[in-house]
């Protein structure tokens, strides 16, 4: 077995290690708040998690897939913001039918990531000043549309989208796991998006094999940014308007889930169910506070310290690799 080999096999039992242990500390989480909060366990509440989750589910999986590439995006908040302006826009004038509304707002979200990965890899301009400028630039021209007014009076076949279920299970819910399922199936399978890992883990040994890391890299943040997309649909649906602060620190919830779930910043690593069980543990830990009518100040000051451990875990393991 070579060593390139032996590595890849030692970070996949990693991977499966973290994400098993992340899963008994999201049931140890998921009892304590049950014991406290009799509320928790009922389908309205259960309900309510699952729906809060998926819009940063979305998104995580996106940073994830960046992350594993060596890479950052602070932007997906303010693609959220702007992408959902442009498709409830739409609507509400009348300029278009639903269908080509969404394709044109998923159009713009791949297009601020494609942005992104081109200047990235055109000019070799860190992730974290190219991301954080399109993060500016988005948020900025989606105030400008609308002046920080609500996008309304959106059609009932778009709001459908956002508040239909299937069986008691709203559609956004299982559109979230059916992404999860497919790009954690790609990811393993698929060679074109498999070689993420080796881009992240050693991009110039990734060119001496024949991988064009540019494209790679590009491809990566466009699709992150069209993750984005989709979850502005969800939300915009779901919520019937389009508004230009929604997506506010999404991007720091998204990039902690997929620390949390084994993603770090010196790339070549990551776990789509980990990031999943990383979304879910943050969606309990909030959902506790609400159950326990704890002040938000409070919520937002834990949210801030798992985020702060867990970047300096990831930090740490990268000096360590």
């Amino acid at each position: 077995m070579t060593d390139s080999s032996k590595s890849v096999q030692s970070m996949v039992t990693s991977l499966r290690v973290r994400e098993v242990q992340l899963l008994l500390l999201t049931l140890l989480v998921g009892a304590i708040i049950s014991i406290l909060t009799p509320n928790f366990l009922t389908d309205s509440n259960l309900k309510s998690v699952a729906m809060g989750m998926t819009y940063d589910l979305i998104v995580a999986l996106g940073m994830t897939y960046v992350l594993i590439l060596g890479g950052l995006d602070l932007s997906v908040g303010s693609n959220i913001a702007l992408s959902g302006i442009i498709t409830t826009l739409l609507l509400q004038k009348g300029c278009v039918g639903v269908p080509l509304a969404i394709s044109i707002g998923l159009g713009m979200s791949f297009l601020i990531g494609a942005i992104n990965g081109a200047v990235i890899v055109r000019y070799r301009i860190n992730p974290f000043i190219v991301t954080l400028g399109m993060m500016s630039l988005a948020r900025g021209a989606a105030m400008v549309l609308t002046s920080g007014y609500f996008v309304t009076s959106l059609p009932q076949s778009f709001l459908i989208i956002g508040r239909g279920e299937v069986i008691g299970i709203p559609f956004p819910v299982i559109a979230s796991v059916l992404i999860s399922i497919v790009l954690d199936f790609l990811l393993k399978n698929w060679i074109s998006l498999n070689r993420a890992f080796l881009v992240g883990a050693n991009p110039d040994y990734a060119e001496l094999l024949g991988i064009n890391v540019k494209r790679t890299v590009f491809l990566g943040f466009a699709l992150c940014g069209l993750l984005s997309g989709v979850s502005a649909i969800f939300m915009c649906s779901r919520l019937a308007m389009g508004y230009a602060q929604f997506g506010l620190e999404i991007e720091l919830r998204a990039l902690g889930a997929a620390v949390i779930g084994g993603a770090t910043f010196s790339g070549g690593r990551g776990s789509i169910w980990g990031t999943f069980l990383g979304v879910l543990l943050l969606a309990l830990i909030n959902n506790g506070f609400v159950l326990m009518d704890a002040s938000i100040y409070w919520q937002k000051v834990v949210n801030g310290t798992i985020l702060i451990v867990a970047i300096a875990t990831a930090v740490r393991h990268a000096k360590s690799g």
